[in-house]
């Protein structure tokens, strides 16, 4: 039976519902949440009061270790052999999702120039799965149609904030749009998303240079959080232009989620990532690409913005390509600081959610400039001022909601704070739910 494109959402529902509810449910059990009702209310809690967040206990985190990068591939591959061959078999029934077998092989070329040791957990994963390298990759490639990442990231540190510390804020955005069968399959893969927030993993393979904590599906869509060194990560997808007069810098590379996963194993602070971006080849296709936001133990950031040609780092003490106050740092979805003629990267007028989000997260970073602590973190996530409509919430909103503008929806969010090895999380739109601490510093001890 051949799908279409036209019921492949349905078909996905099936697939991801049993995906993630098998990566849920055993942390369900091992966290014991179905005993601990405070527990049981994270996915339902209505954010109310600033103090309530932040619960006494700090939140389990799941482990996965192996002896090499070739051992983790094997032993990802027989933990969740039943996902892996879900997602096979759906991605194999999709009319239309035949990727290019010469893109698929140059892939792999790339892989094995730049990164090495993922091939090797790819062959891990081929032999423990049964399928083919170049299969695994079209699962990979298939789910990035489905996962998008039109977030909103802040970065601040030093004299910015109230007591030298250092955030990224992440909020990470989910579409919902198209008739009202797309709208509803939308909506549960939302949910189904907002799901796998309960799910942090922590990487140990004895081969590896850092230990590194993440978020998704393993190997094939890893987002990394933050590593052992204290170097935090965000990012943020780059939308790219509609407009076919304009010219679009694409070419072949490692994609996001490989070059972030790749900085998390190696990469100790964020001047070797500025280093690593330069030296690879990087994926951006016609769709977009993305950008990255990173802070490290030492207290500086960094925001990157990049193409397949075209690179640019901007640190907390850029403030001649800003034009801001110091060690402050925002993104949404378009390029900054980039020349979007070159690019091919919307302009402001193109996506007005974008230009509103990144006005608003630049104007509270000033506001606060110099006390900027974790509350005005939660208090950036959880904004809707200078949206859309000045008097509800609205998809204009860093917290953004489903409205005639634009169909887009905060999923959920997490602030990293790298100097206290902590990140703090919430399983729905921040402004409904309360976050969650997840403190790793004895775990990276």
């Amino acid at each position: 039976m051949i799908v279409t494109i036209k019921n492949r959402k349905i078909l996905l529902l099936l697939v991801l519902t049993c995906f993630f509810l098998s990566l849920i449910c055993p942390n369900i059990v091992n966290s014991k949440i179905l005993e601990n009702s405070s527990s049981l209310n994270r996915f339902f809690y209505s954010y109310q009061n600033h103090n309530n967040d932040f619960s006494n206990n700090v939140e389990p985190v799941n482990y996965l270790c192996a002896s090499s990068h070739y051992d983790y591939g094997l032993k990802v591959g027989k933990r969740f052999r039943l996902q892996f061959k879900l997602l096979d078999i759906f991605s194999c029934k999709i009319k239309n999702n035949q990727f290019d077998k010469t893109d698929i092989k140059n892939h792999i070329n790339v892989i094995q120039e730049y990164y090495p040791f993922y091939f090797e957990e790819l062959r891990g994963l081929s032999d423990s799965l049964g399928l083919k390298i170049e299969r695994i990759l079209s699962i990979s490639n298939f789910l990035s149609k489905f996962i998008e990442s039109s977030c909103t990231t802040t970065l601040s540190t030093g004299i910015a904030t109230k007591n030298n510390e250092t955030f990224v804020t992440q909020n990470l955005d989910n579409g919902v749009s198209g008739n009202l069968i797309n709208k509803i399959a939308d909506i549960i893969i939302l949910i189904l998303f907002r799901l796998s927030s309960y799910k942090l993993f922590v990487v140990k393979i004895n081969t590896l240079r850092y230990r590194y904590a993440f978020f998704g599906i393993p190997i094939i869509r890893e987002y990394p959080v933050i590593n052992e060194m204290g170097l935090g990560f965000g990012m943020n997808g780059i939308k790219f232009t509609d407009n076919e007069s304009r010219t679009k810098d694409t070419g072949p590379g490692l994609v996001s989620f490989q070059i972030a996963r790749l900085a998390s194993m190696t990469c100790k602070n964020v001047t070797e990532v500025a280093s690593l971006f330069k030296s690879i080849e990087r994926c951006s296709d016609e769709d977009g690409c993305d950008s990255f936001a990173w802070c490290d133990k030492d207290g500086k950031i960094l925001m990157i913005e990049y193409t397949h040609n075209y690179i640019i780092n901007v640190y907390g003490n850029s403030t001649n390509i800003t034009n801001s106050s110091k060690n402050i740092l925002w993104h949404t979805n378009h390029h900054l600081w980039l020349d979007s003629n070159l690019t091919g990267s919307v302009f402001p007028e193109e996506y007005p959610s974008s230009s509103l989000r990144a006005s608003r997260a630049r104007e509270m970073l000033e506001e606060s400039y110099g006390n900027i602590t974790l509350d005005t973190c939660k208090k950036i996530t959880r904004d809707h001022k200078d949206g859309f409509n000045q008097n509800k919430k609205d998809s204009g909103d860093i917290c953004r909601h489903l409205d005639k503008n634009d169909g887009h929806v905060t999923s959920f969010s997490f602030i990293v704070q790298p100097k206290k090895m902590t990140v703090y999380w919430t399983h729905r739109s921040p402004c409904r739910s309360l976050y969650w601490k997840y403190n790793l510093s004895k775990i990276f001890e």
